[in-house]
């Protein structure tokens, strides 16, 4: 669970022991006895999230604190569409991992001179040409999450789940792929562990692991289209 240590609160998707089980999210406060974090976290990416495993161990919740208990079965299954605005954010905390390996591409290509060119790599033609390629990935994706944001924030009731979950699958697709053309352009030292372009890598190919993954939203936004 990611910032484990440091949450107040723990919203725990979990199914009642009644002799006909609900399902519902219960609310735990993150100081309540039972509670025991196991710092295991330690993945490709993200290693600085502190998403460790989190164990509760017969921790008390009033009934208070249970939202959205429904019987178990069909009706209780995850609604992906209900929640899919909540998925521009996290877009838009990967789209900065590939805007920082962006920053670093052009900083290198602006710094990198090779002894049998005498000139920068940003001015050849070939670094130029990726540049604008991730340009547009990003700014396109951009468009995308931070304009559903606004509509979202605003209010907007024409703004459909479906556009949510498109723009974080966009989001997703582009992000990986301009950083993947940021690390093959700078070949070897793009892999680097001292180099941060090494660590964006890393850290971008995360986003699309996040569920709803991208075979889930594709799946809800299809249904949609074709049952109108």
């Amino acid at each position: 669970m990611t910032g484990a240590e440091g949450l107040a609160w723990f919203l725990v998707w979990a199914t009642t022991d009644e002799p006909e089980p609900c399902v519902g999210t219960f609310l735990v406060p993150g100081d309540s006895p039972g509670i025991e974090i196991t710092e295991r976290w330690d993945q490709l990416g993200l290693r600085a999230s502190g998403s460790h495993t989190v164990t509760f161990r017969e921790v008390e919740v009033p009934y208070e604190q249970v939202i959205g208990l429904t019987p178990y079965g069909p009706a209780a299954e995850q609604d992906n569409r209900a929640g899919a605005s909540l998925h521009l954010p996290l877009a838009a905390l990967y789209l900065g991992v590939a805007r920082a390996a962006q920053s670093f591409f052009h900083t290198f290509a602006h710094e990198r001179v090779p002894a049998n060119l005498g000139h920068p790599v940003a001015r050849t033609e070939r670094f130029r040409r990726t540049a604008g390629e991730i340009e547009v990935l990003l700014t396109a994706a951009e468009q995308l999450v931070f304009g559903g944001a606004a509509r979202v924030d605003a209010g907007d009731h024409a703004h459909r789940p479906e556009q949510a979950l498109g723009a974080r699958v966009l989001a997703d697709r582009h992000g990986v792929r301009a950083v993947e053309l940021a690390v093959r352009l700078l070949g070897n030292p793009g892999l680097a562990r001292g180099n941060p372009l090494e660590r964006h890598f890393r850290d971008i190919q995360c986003g699309p692991v996040h569920a709803p993954q991208e075979d889930i939203s594709l799946l809800a936004i299809g249904t949609k289209v074709l049952n109108p």
